[in-house]
């Protein structure tokens, strides 16, 4: 937690040659986002995360704090989401193993049946 913010793509290809990795090592991902447009009350918007390595200790958007289970992981955010939203994504590494995101995080839209 002591270093530099990195800037990487999700999934996370990122391989650490030059530095150990120790259990309990922590790794958070931080992510600015708005709102989907054109939405109506009835439809519902989720956070859906297929993978990670390590084990996810939480996932923050905005003021609300979510603790997932396993891979992979739905999130309603339809009451919570304001116009720009902060998702914040944390990792602990539970063996040794580089904590990161392996899969797709990407937001899903379930639009109201007419």
């Amino acid at each position: 937690m002591d270093q530099q913010p990195v800037v990487v793509d999700v999934p996370d290809s990122t391989v650490m040659i030059e530095s150990r990795v120790l259990s309990g090592d922590q790794v958070r991902y931080q992510r600015g986002f708005n709102s989907p447009t054109g939405l109506s009350a009835a439809d519902k918007v989720g956070l859906f995360i297929s993978g990670w390595q390590g084990q996810l200790v939480s996932v923050q958007i905005n003021e609300t704090v979510f603790s997932p289970g396993n891979a992979p992981v739905v999130l309603d955010l339809s009451r919570i989401l304001m116009g720009f939203n902060n998702i914040e994504i944390t990792l602990i590494s539970k063996s040794g193993e580089l904590p990161r995101i392996t899969g797709d995080v990407v937001l899903q839209i379930q639009e109201e049946s007419i």
